[in-house]
């Protein structure tokens, strides 16, 4: 397929600063899959993004229609076997899925996906659009408090559990000053791991606010985890390059 080269490149496009705010905002208001398909958009038609473990996640109605994967540096194809593979149980009514692909090999750094800086452009992206699912887990987790009581008084009320809320909202303050300094540029290699892995934890705290709704399979226990999901497959751990074909 001929591209026109007149058109902005994939990482072009993802770099905009307009794009991650709006990818945050769809996120904190309408969730993680209008986000992504918000962010798959700039791909190109019938394209999704490939991760850096041989993996892709992407909305349901976007991986339906996929017909390539962009590694970073071009175009490859994404065969038939390959986009019907079912991805975890836990995504399962979450609007997400995954398919697998075929990173390209090279001698220096085997299994790599494309070029670093790509994993950085994409990478910084979706760290937008976490801090946005997040910030709407904080909502949910807020409201959930607000309606529960313990000796007559409001959960949110508690000193131990004001506690946390305020840690969970420095983290979000943190994150986004972050990220806002970047601006247009990408976060890369530990420093992406950091804010992603930052991220993680303040989720996993919000969880723990929600009670026991905050472990169940469906609900925002699941939403959280397709979020952590995303960093597993999009960045790179610390320390080395991911191997292909391991375990979501």
């Amino acid at each position: 397929m001929r591209e026109d080269s007149r058109s902005p490149s994939p990482q072009d496009a993802v770099r905009d600063p307009e794009l991650r705010k709006r990818g945050h905002d769809e996120a904190a208001s309408n969730g993680l899959v209008v986000a992504l398909t918000l962010l798959h958009g700039v791909l190109g038609p019938d394209t999704v993004a490939g991760g850096v473990r041989g993996h892709v996640i992407a909305p349901v109605a976007v991986a339906r229609t996929a017909r390539r994967v962009w590694t970073g540096e071009r175009y490859a194809d994404l065969t038939p076997s390959r986009s019907s593979e079912a991805g975890p149980v836990l995504l399962d009514g979450s609007g997400l899925t995954t398919l697998r692909w075929e990173p390209p090999q090279s001698a220096g750094r085997p299994h790599a996906a494309g070029p670093r800086d790509w994993d950085g452009w994409w990478g910084t992206a979706l760290a937008w659009v976490r801090l946005g699912h997040s910030r709407q887990l904080f909502g949910l987790a807020a409201a959930h408090l607000g309606q529960r009581t313990f000796s007559g008084s409001p959960l949110l009320q508690q000193q131990m559990v004001k506690g946390t809320v305020a840690d969970a909202t420095v983290e979000h303050l943190e994150i986004e000053s972050a990220l806002v300094a970047v601006g247009s540029d990408a976060l890369s290699g530990t420093g992406l791991r950091h804010w992603h892995d930052r991220l993680t934890e303040v989720d996993r705290m919000l969880l723990r606010l929600l009670g026991a709704r905050g472990y169940a399979a469906a609900g925002p226990a699941r939403a959280a985890y397709a979020s952590e999901l995303l960093c597993d497959v999009y960045v790179r751990p610390h320390g080395g390059y991911a191997a292909v074909g391991g375990e979501l």
